[in-house]
């Protein structure tokens, strides 16, 4: 095996101008390409770290032929992964780094695409993808692969957006569902048509990260749905999507059928989405999306990824699925809704400075989960109607807190407060060490054991974040109190400030 890379200068001459680029392509295995009998299909990945399930069913497509990666920037990321990462044996794998139009038209790029028995888009600027590759040898390359080679396709992030007939290109930048549904016009809905004709993927608009909590508190469900609407007004499609969650991929067979995998114990769901012949009752430029239909406009097909892509839809018929749910979206004035059903979004906060937790992981019962973004929001769509869902928070640093939500007939908006865990707090000596309590639990009296000769705070928080009792102790008294009385059951939380530092426990009154 060898690994190397190499720089193609080539040079155009306007004029008495020399005009110089630099070609990349990043090798690793044989030198020698191989012809084999390569299966034609499509992998369609949600953009974060790959599904290894998914790549292997992508690799053994290539019948151990040459693999291609074509990116607009980055290197080799994926060289040694697809070679011999996934123990699936290939001749070589090809990084080619294309980062302007005279890239995409080297021939030396497109005779190394067309040797592929397998084609991956990395992730990145799927504007690039288009502003560089449309219409170009790079796009001729693609072409020959899927229509007369007949070799499987796939993309990440960026590189699944650019696989349906029409592509949300992010033109102007990325655009949140609630811009998206309130002005389906808006300067940042940017699509393009006509890039790839790939089969199956025919007026299909494809979205990465689709769980992703955006600035706006939302997931990418509602801009998706503005692109579909879109293309039924402007290029009267029928119009279809592919939703695709981080972490989950789908693979598509040569006959269309849709394998979904991913982790069942985490949110890895993909949507199948049709708006068939129904046109938006209002899709026009300044007002928000109207796609109703008697709460009936979009048929969607949810589906949790497993290890085994057992789970399936039939992208050749687009009525058939197993293992999965279907529902029913509608739009009205800019708010997308599940019909029977209601969204519910959590607000997690840090008790004591109430200020947003990033990146704490929310699990609601019978919904997967879902990571609050920077202003601390998490969001469930499609929840049905329920007396008793449990739910729980957690995020490294905190304490975990759990309880249940009803959802009844209304959308539901729940706030949690998480506590520092006391393990967070840096000190040269241990929590134990500055702070006992004992017993704990207990029916509602505590004992408290601290250093003593030191000035101590103590404070009581209840559950939802009140101070229910402050103590302030003075460094010539004993460093303990007995009976620290909490006259109702639940959980609460003590905090000492204490030589400098914060101790935090938590209290359980039985």
């Amino acid at each position: 095996m060898k690994c190397f890379q190499y720089t193609l200068l080539v040079f155009s001459f306007i004029g008495f101008n020399a005009v110089a680029f630099a070609q990349d392509f990043y090798h690793t295995g044989s030198e020698e390409p191989v012809n084999t009998e390569p299966i034609p299909g499509i992998l369609l990945a949600g953009g974060q770290t790959d599904n290894n399930d998914a790549m292997t069913w992508f690799l053994e497509r290539a019948d151990g032929g040459d693999i291609v990666v074509i990116r607009a920037s980055g290197s080799d990321g994926y060289n040694n992964y697809l070679y011999s990462g996934l123990g699936v044996p290939v001749n070589s794998v090809t990084s080619i780094v294309i980062s302007s139009e005279a890239q995409a038209n080297n021939q030396d790029v497109y005779d190394t695409m067309t040797n592929a028995e397998a084609l991956f888009i990395a992730g990145g600027n799927q504007w690039n993808y288009v502003n560089y590759w449309k219409n170009t040898l790079v796009h001729d390359a693609i072409d020959y692969l899927v229509h007369e080679k007949n070799i499987t396709i796939g993309g990440t992030s960026a590189g699944l957006a650019i696989l349906g007939e029409v592509v949300y290109s992010a033109e102007n930048g990325t655009v949140w569902s609630t811009e998206a549904l309130e002005n389906p016009y808006h300067f940042r809905v940017t699509l393009e048509n006509e890039f790839l004709n790939i089969p199956f993927l025919e007026e299909l608009v494809t979205d990465s990260h689709y769980n992703r909590i955006q600035d706006d508190g939302y997931d990418r469900k509602g801009r998706h749905v503005a692109f579909m609407a879109r293309m039924a007004t402007d290029w009267e499609m029928a119009p279809r999507g592919i939703g695709v969650n981080e972490y989950t991929a789908v693979a598509v067979d040569e006959n269309g059928l849709g394998r979904v995998f991913g982790d069942p114990d985490y949110d890895d769901f993909a949507y199948f989405i049709s708006g068939g012949d129904r046109q938006p009752e209002v899709c026009e430029d300044g007002s928000p999306l109207t796609w109703n239909h008697q709460q009936q406009a979009l048929e969607v097909y949810r589906i949790l990824g497993n290890p085994e892509g057992s789970n399936t839809f039939d992208l050749a018929n687009w009525e058939e699925g197993g293992g999965g749910v279907w529902e029913t979206w509608y739009v009205e004035e800019g708010v997308l809704n599940a019909a029977g059903s209601f969204r519910v979004r959590f607000e997690v906060m840090d008790g004591f400075t109430e200020d947003p937790i990033q990146g704490a992981t929310v699990t609601l019962e019978g919904y997967g989960t879902a990571t609050t973004n920077h202003t601390g929001l998490a969001e469930f769509l499609n929840v049905e109607p329920d007396e008793n869902l449990a739910f729980q928070v957690q995020k490294e640093g905190y304490f975990p807190e759990s309880g249940s939500i009803t959802v009844f007939d209304e959308d539901v908006e729940q706030h949690v407060f998480l506590y520092p865990d006391e393990n967070t707090v840096p000190s040269a000596s241990t929590a134990e060490d500055l702070l006992t309590v004992y017993p704990n639990p207990s029916t509602g009296e505590f004992n408290l054991d601290f250093l003593a000769g030191e000035t101590a705070i103590i404070s009581v928080f209840d559950s939802k974040g009140q101070e229910l009792k402050q103590l302030s102790l003075k460094g010539d008294q004993s460093g303990f109190i007995k009976n620290l009385t909490l006259s109702k059951s639940g959980l609460y939380l003590l905090v000492v400030e204490i030589s400098g530092q914060r101790v935090t426990k938590k209290l359980m009154v039985k």
